[in-house]
């Protein structure tokens, strides 16, 4: 297997990895966090970040880096398809990387100082607010990630030893 081609089932994997954990984290937790009192959404979502924040920025980083090197690589077939949406793709990843650190990161801060201050008579809005981002970022995730399928079922009519 070339270089190129590693780097292509490298971001698949990855996309995939992400947009997975995403989705499952709607299906089953977005819901399941809207029906929680304050004091258990708390103690909720301290212990989910934990576990969170341990390993998936790393992982979209390291997507978007894989996408960006696969770019470069690409960067002569700039007019097909598989460029085309890889770059989709980047900017999927892109998007969600800044709704993280604009969105969710700022209010988690928020979130986390209640632990010592209880949770303000807003707190179910900004509960809201939080996975608002969370789903906006799992819809950006699904739909870079089927990029990325998209380049591989193009990609099959190609030859990717170039």
């Amino acid at each position: 297997m070339n270089h190129r081609a590693l780097l292509h089932y490298t971001g698949l994997l990855l996309a995939g990895l992400l947009a997975g954990n995403s989705f499952a984290f709607v299906l089953g937790m977005g819901s399941a966090m809207e029906k929680l009192s304050a004091q258990s959404y708390i103690a909720f979502h301290e212990s989910m970040q934990r576990s969170f924040l341990a390993w998936t920025p790393n992982l979209c980083v390291l997507l978007a880096g894989v996408l960006f090197v696969s770019l470069i690589e690409m960067h002569k077939d700039w007019k097909e398809p598989r460029f085309v949406l890889t770059f989709f793709a980047w900017l999927c990843v892109c998007e969600e990387l800044f709704m993280t650190f604009t969105g969710n990161f700022p209010l988690n801060r928020v979130i986390y100082s209640w632990r010592f201050a209880g949770a303000p008579d807003n707190w179910a809005d900004i509960r809201s607010q939080w996975l608002y981002f969370m789903y906006w970022r799992c819809s950006v995730l699904m739909t870079g990630f089927s990029d990325r399928k998209s380049t591989r079922l193009n990609s099959s009519h190609t030859d990717i030893s170039r």
